[in-house]
């Protein structure tokens, strides 16, 4: 750790039916000059009385209200994991189209840049059965254990919620790129996306993009976090 470099700012969105709450225990492990904000969505965590958002664009103007203040003055970075990578690539343009300070850095891992054709069925011709058992795979839960535990259900239908976003996410087709550095992080053993695909970001981006591998899956930061927050601290 450089105890002399200068402070920033770490803006964290939530990844695929997560919360904000995931990013509490990563303070201890964040260098002194990281100031952790982690940006929570409704319908989860702290929020979780409120309705949720299934629209990136309402999405993108509810997290404009709680950043605005925070990116104003001095330096910040941003962090996207997973549909959280989209998520920083709509707040990037929001805060250009704004006029507001551009990050100093942005973090990307786990999924392709929004050019890329996404995988797997969509939503709207997969049925609620099918669903959850794709969540429940993903999860490692029982469906007795869904059916039966209030918090599980709630964590299925904020995953519900988010796929649905990323189902209705249409790509302009016009490449808004990062004028900061950008670094890219993925799993030794990914089985979503291939790794093409996962550096597919390296386009957008207009100035240096490092790339590492982390030992996991797709679901490293979780397995993994120790490795991934030291990749933090090297690169901000």
């Amino acid at each position: 750790m450089d105890d002399n470099k200068e402070q920033i700012k770490l803006l964290l969105l939530p990844y695929a039916g997560g919360s904000a709450l995931f990013y509490s225990r990563w303070v201890k492990y964040l260098s002194k000059h990281i100031k952790m904000v982690p940006i929570e969505l409704p319908g989860r965590g702290m929020r979780f009385k409120e309705e949720l958002c299934d629209d990136m664009s309402k999405t993108i103007e509810d997290i404009w209200h709680q950043v605005k203040a925070e990116i104003t003055e001095g330096r910040y970075a941003l962090f996207g994991y997973c549909i959280g990578t989209l998520i920083v690539y709509e707040l990037l343009k929001k805060i250009k189209k704004e006029n507001m300070p551009e990050p100093s850095h942005c973090f990307l891992c786990a999924y392709p840049a929004p050019d890329v054709p996404r995988k797997g069925k969509q939503m709207k011709i997969v049925n609620e059965e099918e669903l959850m058992e794709e969540w429940i795979n993903y999860s490692n839960v029982s469906r007795k254990q869904l059916m039966e535990k209030p918090y599980l259900r709630s964590m299925y239908e904020v995953w519900k919620s988010d796929c649905t976003m990323i189902d209705k996410y249409y790509f302009s087709g016009t490449k808004e790129k990062f004028d900061c550095n950008i670094t890219l992080v993925n799993g030794t053993r990914e089985q979503i996306f291939s790794l093409n695909e996962l550096e597919s970001w390296q386009t957008f981006c207009n100035k240096e993009c490092n790339s590492y591998i982390v030992e996991g899956k797709h679901d490293f930061m979780k397995t993994n976090e120790k490795e991934l927050i030291q990749i933090i601290n090297k690169e901000i």
